[in-house]
């Protein structure tokens, strides 16, 4: 008697396939688990426990880069009992999309298993939160840490680009614009409204990189400029969301000057307080 109750048998496993003779697995879905069902019945008179199946894998390899020998499995099953369990495989996370043929052995029969690896797209980069504080340059440059976490390649292009919104909100902006509007009429106040509203969308950032090929598992420093479209106006925050593949992301933006111009801080906070 094992120390948790249950019988373990001195002769063959009691746990057997229970599928028929010409039966083939199948698993499928992400490298890192990979889901099927097994049909199991109890042949032996006490409660059985299975925790793992021996599996001959040829070239694929387990989550820590090793070739596969055994792979942890679940079942409990009282004397007679059947049950259909489903089980994972898990692989290292780079095997590549496409159809493997393995062979799990489940009591005294080994039988032989189809294994349908999927596309898995998963792009980290880092920082994923950047900001810039913009004089009047146009062009700024940031190291980033690119790296490919699944398995197949991703392309990453010489350019992107990404709508730039003011940071206020609708609500703010419907403020300003009725009281920037000519009062004389509610389609004038209107036309404010939907004027300053339409500001909020400021221009395009143009992203710029070195084109390349990321493979799975590789990793990568990079350059990249941002472009700021000119006429950005001075003293605002505005932000861009950029997505690539699964990757997003978050730029704000802090303008001291005009985009684009010459100008100065201070020549910007004199020129203010003569309007006031």
């Amino acid at each position: 008697m094992s120390a948790d109750g249950d019988t373990v048998p001195s002769g063959p496993p009691g746990i057997q396939f229970a599928g028929p003779p010409d039966a083939r697995l199948v698993f499928s879905g992400p490298p890192q688990r990979l889901t099927g069902t097994i049909p199991l019945i109890n042949t032996s008179t006490d409660k059985q426990k299975l925790r793992s199946l021996a599996v001959t894998a040829g070239s694929l390899q387990g989550p820590a880069q090793l070739p596969i020998q055994e792979v942890p499995f679940s079942a409990k099953l009282y004397p007679g009992e059947q049950a259909a369990v489903p089980g994972i495989i898990s692989l290292a996370g780079k095997t590549a999309p496409g159809t493997y043929q393995i062979e799990v052995t489940v009591g005294d029969k080994s039988l032989p298993a189809t294994v349908h690896v999927t596309e898995v797209v998963d792009l980290f980069i880092e920082p994923t939160e950047l900001t810039i504080l913009a004089g009047s340059a146009s062009s700024y440059t940031r190291q980033f840490v690119a790296e490919n976490r699944g398995n197949t390649e991703l392309a990453l292009g010489a350019r992107c680009e990404a709508p730039i919104f003011d940071s206020f909100d609708l609500t703010t902006s419907l403020v300003i614009g009725l009281h920037k509007a000519d009062k004389s009429s509610v389609a004038e106040m209107v036309k404010g409204f939907l004027t300053e509203w339409s500001e909020l969308q400021a221009g395009t950032l143009v992203v710029k990189r070195k084109p390349m090929i990321l493979h799975p598992g590789q990793r990568v420093l990079t350059d990249v400029e941002f472009e700021l479209p000119a006429g950005l106006k001075p003293f605002r925050h505005y932000h861009a969301n950029l997505q690539l593949y699964n990757a997003v992301l978050s730029v704000d933006i802090y303008t001291t000057k005009k985009i684009g111009s010459g100008s100065t801080l201070k020549t910007e906070l004199s020129r203010r307080n003569k309007d006031e």
